[in-house]
């Protein structure tokens, strides 16, 4: 397996058993453009989230909203259709909210085009592609957060987005423990169809239950 992204992480949890290593074996021949949580089907509100963060106000979606209205053509097919509605209406829910709150105050973008975006956990390569990191300052340490913006037609449970939470944690260290202080409760996961937000702090809480290094060994019992 050269790699494995969290979304089948947690699809693969969702599957039953018999069923669990068909899909182990259909990974990397699948198509990542649907609707089951990443991939190009979702990548115009995604985009323009992220780049709202960066920005730190809502000018990026609200470009984007006008994008795809223009986009719109006659004739065009109900499945190019939908996906620009189903975009249209995450872009719609975020158009005039405060994106700073996201973010600490004096929050600083970084880049990730450095980072490790495949790292070892479990003795699997998992695949973890955050939206956007930054570093702050608290009590004169300096901290490192991120968020990572997810859609998925139906939605996810709270424990599918722990998963994501704990690997994002994981990313995190790997890439920027040796310089920051990486922060729990700004290891942030949003379902951006259901406005669901989570963070790892309530993985080490215990408010959503620790998931992923339990599911990677079924994953690996499974090959």
């Amino acid at each position: 397996m050269k790699k494995i992204s969290v979304k089948n992480i947690v699809t693969f949890r969702n599957k039953t058993e018999k069923s669990q290593k068909t899909f182990l074996n259909s990974l990397g021949k699948r198509n990542e453009a649907s609707l089951d949580g990443g991939g190009d089907y979702w990548v115009r509100s995604l985009s323009a989230l992220s780049n709202a963060v960066k920005a730190k106000n809502t000018e990026p979606i609200k470009e984007k909203i006008t994008d795809i209205l223009n986009d719109f053509k006659p004739g065009m097919i109900k499945q190019t259709k939908d996906m620009y509605e189903r975009n249209l209406s995450i872009l719609h829910n975020y158009e005039d909210f405060n994106v700073s709150s996201w973010l600490p105050e004096d929050a600083r973008i970084l880049s990730k085009n450095s980072k490790k975006a495949i790292i070892d956990i479990s003795n699997l390569p998992v695949q973890i592609t955050p939206s956007q990191v930054y570093s702050f300052e608290e009590k004169e340490n300096n901290y490192v957060g991120a968020i990572w913006f997810l859609a998925k037609l139906e939605g996810f449970k709270k424990e599918e987005l722990g998963i994501f939470a704990e690997a994002l944690h994981i990313y995190m260290v790997a890439n920027f423990g040796n310089n920051h202080h990486v922060s729990a409760k700004n290891c942030l996961i949003v379902d951006v169809l259901n406005k669901v937000e989570i963070n790892y702090q309530m993985i080490v809480d215990e408010e959503i239950p620790s998931l992923l290094f339990a599911t990677l060994e079924s994953i690996k019992s499974t090959r």
